[in-house]
């Protein structure tokens, strides 16, 4: 397996593999989760101009995940202290490819890219109903700084 930045060419196959996980949101929470955000050319902007990065799991050379971060600078915040941190927007493994370690390379490469740029933490959200990710992200060894919570009305 080889993990590499994204290019133009994989667009279309990180839409495949992202709706793949966009369809899992879609059904636990149909009360908030309507609209894909990911399109054509949100991810071009990325791969172009954006300061967010997108690491390519790839195998026999076909795309099988991919992994979205941001660098996240704080300043001058009126509670927290002045840091950078790597903000993972999204994780994503194609379900033919799970539970063979691509998770854990592409957050293995998160690390090192996290390091490279001196981030202090990795940071991510992640949905209570989805255990799955919630017990691989706890494998990673991240822990939970923060609940969000909700009131249904």
């Amino acid at each position: 397996m080889n993990i590499r930045m994204a290019i133009l060419s994989d667009i279309e196959k990180i839409l495949f593999i992202e709706n793949q996980v966009f369809e899992i949101h879609l059904k636990a929470r149909p009360d908030c989760v309507g609209k894909r955000y990911m399109n054509y050319d949100y991810l071009k902007n990325i791969i172009v101009e954006n300061n967010k990065k997108i690491f390519i799991a790839e195998k026999n050379n076909e795309v099988i995940g991919f992994c979205i971060v941001c660098i996240c600078e704080i300043k001058n915040h009126p509670i927290f202290l002045d840091m950078k941190n790597i903000e993972i927007e999204n994780i994503c493994v194609d379900e033919n490819h799970r539970k063979n370690g691509v998770g854990k390379r592409l957050f293995e490469e998160v690390k090192l890219f996290a390091k490279d740029n001196n981030a202090q933490f990795i940071e991510l959200t992640v949905w209570e109903f989805n255990q799955n990710a919630k017990k691989f992200y706890e494998n990673m060894g991240m822990k939970i700084r923060e609940n969000r919570m909700e009131y249904k009305i």
